[in-house]
């Protein structure tokens, strides 16, 4: 079975900021105050406007314009972007957080990569949880699927 999510996480005050300009935008409130982004193929081509542009790093639904686009609306906001892509145990992560119009923590690929954005985003693990269970981010195994808690 694979896990796979591509999203946006902010602030439930600073999910407009994405919303506003992009009416593709289905924000999903995770609790403790955070708010998940669905990166789903209608705000790809919504955010990307169809515009040809290398991809940041390694990442699949990441590139250079969106990057530009989300830079140019969230102002001084913290917005993390991150993707995750396992199949049968195999797979890993990988993770950006912009802040004041920049990148501010940027990993290329790794295993903790969602953990470190949630604890930067002031998430604290629960007993015998790490900051990715306890925000409940393994209760859909899509991206698309987060659709359902909208």
């Amino acid at each position: 079975m694979g896990y796979h999510l591509q999203a946006f996480i902010c602030k439930n005050s600073d999910s407009n900021l994405l919303a506003e300009p992009f009416d593709k935008v289905k924000a999903i409130e995770l609790g403790k105050d955070l708010t998940l982004i669905p990166m789903t193929e209608e705000l790809y081509d919504q955010i990307n406007s169809l515009v040809v542009s290398d991809s940041v790093s390694k990442f699949a639904y990441l590139t250079e314009h969106i990057e530009s686009q989300v830079l140019k609306f969230i102002g001084n906001a913290k917005v993390a972007y991150i993707e995750a892509d396992y199949f049968g145990g195999q797979g890993g992560q990988m993770a950006i957080i912009w802040k004041n119009n920049k990148r501010e923590y940027f990993v290329e690929y790794g295993q903790d990569c969602i953990n470190e954005v949630l604890k930067i985003f002031g998430i604290k693990a629960r007993l015998f949880a790490d900051e990715f269970d306890t925000l409940g981010l393994g209760r859909h195994r899509n991206t698309i699927d987060w659709l359902e808690d909208n």
